[in-house]
Parts: structure tokens; C-alpha cells; sequence
């Protein structure tokens, strides 16, 4: 058989080509809307938006009953309503300062693009292994370096005499208290611990205030002195107040209370010390002169063998059994025997923000 020729491709071709114009009309294409998907948004579509989250400021009054966390969300108001109800605080104004500082602490800003607003960041306490999301929990200004600062300030203050400055830096670490978040337990109790050394050392400090006023009154100015010994000082300042009242006791020839205060000035463990030699050579003289007269030359409201706590407006000793009320902040007690005079539902002589008399849950140390 003979084999054709197919050309030098030879495959099919195209035996279509240049067919002219056969009428054939195109079918135009319909536009896509792309935002059809956002305009029925529905249970069955393919995108939801996603549900809105809280801001961080709601958050931290949702997570938190510590005045701290609502005032660093700028939730005044239940601040101070849970600052009335803890620990019956009614003299916001003592603490405006502590409140404004741990508002601003709480946010950070930072600088935009020109011409746009600076973005504020929330600070977070709890963000160290990944953002807490709702959880999150602000951070304060104030911490418990701060506190013993002040209270340490408190005590160099009252070492060298200074009783106005003293006072002062306890007032102020009483003031920042309520405002401190602690994260355990233990850093809890040492903040109540601190709350009692304030109160212990600004009622040293007032009746030492009192004394002055009285100095020639031998009666009263006996009275206070041993009042004075009787607050919950450091060894250190203990001697201090034990030598001041021996010498005032032993001055106004109330040798029995002199006698009392010189054996426990030799009790404490700082006076086998070198620098205390000259003291308690001094006691030791004290002691012995007194045995010998062995009387008080005026009849004082003061027995060192009887345990009682010291009225913290009158400097007087409330006997165990007698009608008392107390700060349920600061814990100062005042006698309730006073008649019109009584200290209840009034501000506390101690702190300057809080009414006495007012039973509470107490203070708040953790969130």
C-alpha cells in the first residue's frame, strides 16, 4: 500500500480556523460582591464577628475586692465604698494623694504616629507567663518596699528626738497600707505587723507630746512616763522610755514606780551591752535608793503588775473587763465611760481617716 502525505506535522490541525464571524454573542459576567459575606451575617454564614471583650479597667473591678485594684481602674466610687465597709474609713481627703498615685501607675502612655493620640497600655501584676486575658489584675505604685522604708524612716526619726517627723512617717505608712496588694500570705501578716507598729509608736509619740504639756505636774507627768513604757517599742527605744521615766519618777519621789522602771531597764537583754554602761550603772543606783525609800510621794493611777491598755484620747489604763471600743482599722481602743465624750463614731486619734466603734471585716490585704 501506498503511504500518504500528511505534511510535516502531521497531526490533526485545526479545521476551524478562519471561519469568520458565525454571530455568536458573549455572556457577561456578573460583578462579585465581596462584602455579601458581612452583609448577612448569620448563624450558618462562613465569618462571624467575634464577641467584644472587656476592657482591661472592667476586668480589674470584676476580679478584685481590694480598694487598690477599683482606684487603678478609676472605679472611685467603689473604692471608697469598699474602703468605708473593710475598715471604716470616712476622711477620703487623707487619702487623695495615695489614691491619685495608684491611679496613674496602673496605665502607661506611649507616643503615636504625629498627629495622633498617645495609646495607653494597662500595667498587669499577673502577666508573667502570658497575658492573664480576663484574669488580669492591675499593678500598684506602692509595695511593701515602700512601707518598710517608711517605718524604718519612722524609727531613725525616733531614735534621734525627732517625735514630729516620726509621727509623721508612721502616719504616712498608715495612710499607704490599704492601698499595698500582697501576694501571699506571709507578706499579709507582716503588712498587719506594720499597721500595729505604727499604731504602737504614734500613741508613744502622742502621750511623749502629752508629757511635755504636764512637766509640772508631778502626778500626771508619773502617770505618762509610765504610760510611755508601756507601748510596744524596740528594745532599743524601750530603753530610752524606761530611763526617761525612772528619772521622772525618781525626780518627783515616786520611788516605788522609780524601782519598777530601773529592774526592768536591768532586764533587757541591750543593756549587757558596752554603751549602755554608764545606764545601767545609773539604774542600778536608782534601784538601790529606791528600796531603801521604798514609797511614791503621790497616789498614782498606775500599777505595773496589772495588765491594761491605754485609752488612746484620755492616755489613761483600760483595765481588762472595762467597756472599751476600738479602730477597727488601727485596733486603738478608747473607753466607752465617757458619756457624751466617747470616742464612738468618731474619727480615730491615730489615723485621722477612720471612725471608731464601727464593727468591720477589718483590712483587706490580697486581691
Amino acid at each position: 500500500d501506498d503511504d500518504y502525505d500528511f505534511g510535516d506535522d502531521g497531526d490533526w490541525g485545526d479545521d476551524l480556523d478562519d471561519l469568520g464571524d458565525l454571530g455568536v454573542q458573549e455572556i457577561p459576567k456578573e460583578p462579585v460582591n465581596e462584602m455579601a459575606g458581612l452583609q448577612e451575617v448569620s448563624d450558618d454564614a462562613t465569618f462571624q464577628m467575634p464577641a467584644a471583650g472587656r476592657p482591661p479597667v472592667g476586668c480589674w473591678v470584676a476580679n478584685s475586692s481590694h480598694a487598690a485594684d477599683h482606684v487603678a481602674a478609676g472605679s472611685v466610687a467603689s473604692a471608697m465604698q469598699l474602703l468605708n465597709r473593710q475598715i471604716a474609713v470616712s476622711e477620703f481627703d487623707v487619702l487623695k494623694d495615695n489614691m491619685m498615685s495608684c491611679y496613674l501607675g496602673s496605665m502607661l502612655s506611649v507616643p503615636g504616629v504625629p498627629g495622633c493620640p498617645s495609646m495607653n497600655l494597662p500595667l498587669l501584676r499577673n502577666d508573667t507567663s502570658g497575658h492573664p486575658g480576663s484574669e488580669s489584675l492591675p499593678r500598684t505604685s506602692l509595695k511593701m518596699k515602700t512601707l518598710i522604708q517608711g517605718v524604718k524612716n519612722g524609727y531613725r526619726a525616733f531614735q534621734g528626738g525627732k517625735f514630729n517627723d516620726s509621727k509623721v512617717a508612721f502616719q504616712t505608712v498608715l495612710q499607704q497600707i490599704p492601698f499595698v496588694v500582697t501576694e501571699t500570705k506571709a507578706e499579709g501578716a507582716e503588712v498587719k505587723e506594720m499597721l500595729e507598729i505604727c499604731r504602737e509608736y504614734i500613741t508613744a509619740i502622742r502621750v511623749k507630746g502629752a508629757m511635755a504639756e504636764v512637766a509640772k505636774d508631778p502626778v500626771r507627768s508619773t502617770e505618762l512616763a509610765a504610760y510611755f513604757t508601756h507601748c510596744n517599742l524596740q528594745p532599743v527605744h524601750l530603753v530610752l522610755a524606761l530611763r526617761s521615766a525612772m528619772g521622772v519618777a525618781f525626780k518627783h519621789k515616786n520611788y516605788i514606780a522609780a524601782a519598777g522602771f530601773a529592774r526592768r531597764l536591768l532586764e533587757l537583754p541591750d543593756m549587757s551591752s558596752e554603751r549602755n554602761a554608764d545606764l545601767r550603772l545609773k539604774a542600778t543606783k536608782v534601784l538601790q535608793k529606791s528600796e531603801q525609800m521604798a514609797r511614791n510621794e503621790h497616789e498614782l493611777n498606775y500599777d505595773e503588775s496589772t495588765t491594761f491598755t491605754i485609752d488612746c484620747k484620755k492616755f489613761v489604763p483600760i483595765k481588762p473587763g472595762t467597756a472599751s471600743i476600738q479602730c477597727p482599722y488601727s485596733g486603738s481602743t478608747y473607753s466607752s465611760l465617757y458619756g457624751d465624750q466617747t470616742m464612738k463614731n468618731k474619727v480615730c486619734m491615730t489615723t485621722n481617716f477612720t471612725t471608731v466603734g464601727v464593727k468591720t471585716l477589718g483590712l483587706v490585704t490580697g486581691s
